[in-house]
């Protein structure tokens, strides 16, 4: 398929101009390292289920927690809630968890094709664990690779800067196209009105997440600032992968690490500038938002178009302040303010919003976060 609009012509101007010659300088060099071995798919497996679990570590996750586990063998990959990784007041209710969960899953399955395996999945398959999100069950069949698979290594958030402008009118069927889900809507938010009303909005969310203390340190204890920190964890955000340009990610290595005051200023500076520049806003949602394989099947979706978006030259950035205020509003009983502007967004009664993001062509591209290996993850 040919892309939409390639993103290395607006990478090429900035480099023609020498903007980028910082990068990988500062106190360590960026995308280096054991922690980012996982990213040289398949990293040495050789076994089907074993690439299929290399594939699933590699999914998108909320703050890159990653909270996912693998119970493997050759017929079956069991995949678990690792609640050690909870973002707790973050995540209250454990929507974001498991959307990452479900995320994990549609990798897993994408590379278990290629590898001739199909795959039978059986949600929540032990009633008394709830830790126990799914069994997926791999049977013998041809080889069926795709766009998707080959792109399973190339997908990264990016949190940088996007072109502005109005999307291509192949944009939104194409995304539609990827929803196959019943249960799973696809809100398409492409108008300059539209997008203006998201944007106000993500921005009222991110003050409100940075003023709640609790809420935002637990978001802060997941910041990697350091070599040491990245290759200890390999998970969580770190400066590299912020969408921050070459100097200022030089400069933010050599600081130390920020405050959460500090970090919660610059979130928000960041918020009111790149983080809500793009083509268009998309919330993908549910009928019963609380419902725990809602919320499974909706990740799976989440993490097939942003491997579609990676194939076709496209960025995507999760944008969820809003969800989580929500979720927040929820656990507190507090007066409910986002669900409603969620609903209004989306023209449905209640909220059922679970996953938000935007997309368009990046500016900069994006640079890989730190990836826990198979050895780490499995039980």
């Amino acid at each position: 398929m040919k892309p939409l609009l390639s993103r290395r012509g607006f990478s090429a101007l900035l480099a023609s101009t020498g903007a980028l010659w910082v990068v990988g300088c500062g106190q360590y060099a960026a995308e280096q390292g054991v922690a980012y071995a996982p990213w040289d798919f398949p990293n040495g497996e050789t076994t089907p289920e074993r690439i299929a679990v290399a594939a699933a570590i590699l999914a998108a996750s909320p703050h890159n927690t990653q909270p996912w586990l693998f119970a493997i063998t050759p017929e079956a990959i069991d995949v678990f809630a690792d609640l050690d990784k909870s973002l707790d007041a973050m995540d209250p209710l454990g929507r974001e968890m498991h959307i990452g969960l479900g995320c994990a899953i549609e990798n897993l399955s994408i590379a278990a094709a290629a590898q001739g395996r199909t795959t039978e999945v059986t949600w929540l398959p032990t009633p008394d664990d709830a830790t126990h999100v799914a069994h997926v069950a791999l049977s013998e069949a041809p080889r069926s690779a795709s766009a998707l698979y080959a792109a399973l290594p190339h997908r990264h958030t990016n949190r940088g800067a996007y072109l502005n402008g109005v999307p291509p009118k192949a944009l939104e069927p194409a995304l539609r196209a990827l929803v196959d889900d019943a249960d799973v809507d696809l809100t398409f938010l492409g108008t300059t009105g539209d997008k203006a009303t998201f944007r106000a909005s993500s921005i009222d969310a991110t003050h409100a997440i940075v003023n709640d203390h609790e809420m935002w340190n637990a978001s802060h204890r997941w910041w990697r600032q350091t070599k040491a920190d990245i290759e200890k964890y390999r998970n969580g955000l770190t400066i590299d992968a912020m969408g921050f340009g070459s100097a200022l990610r030089a400069l933010a290595k050599a600081a130390g690490k920020p405050s959460a005051e500090k970090a919660g200023d610059y979130w928000i500076a960041s918020m009111e500038n790149a983080h809500t520049t793009g083509f268009a806003f998309c919330i993908l949602s549910t009928q019963a938002r609380d419902d725990r394989q809602q919320q499974l099947r909706t990740g799976r979706i989440f993490q097939r178009i942003a491997l579609w978006a990676a194939s076709q030259g496209l960025a995507i950035h999760p944008l969820n302040q809003m969800a989580e205020r929500q979720d927040r509003e929820q656990q507190l009983s507090l007066t409910p303010d986002y669900g409603p502007r969620l609903a209004e967004l989306t023209g449905r009664q209640t909220s059922g919003a679970q996953m938000l993001f935007r997309i368009g062509v990046e500016w900069d591209p994006a640079l890989s976060s730190p990836r826990r290996p198979i050895g780490w993850v499995t039980k």
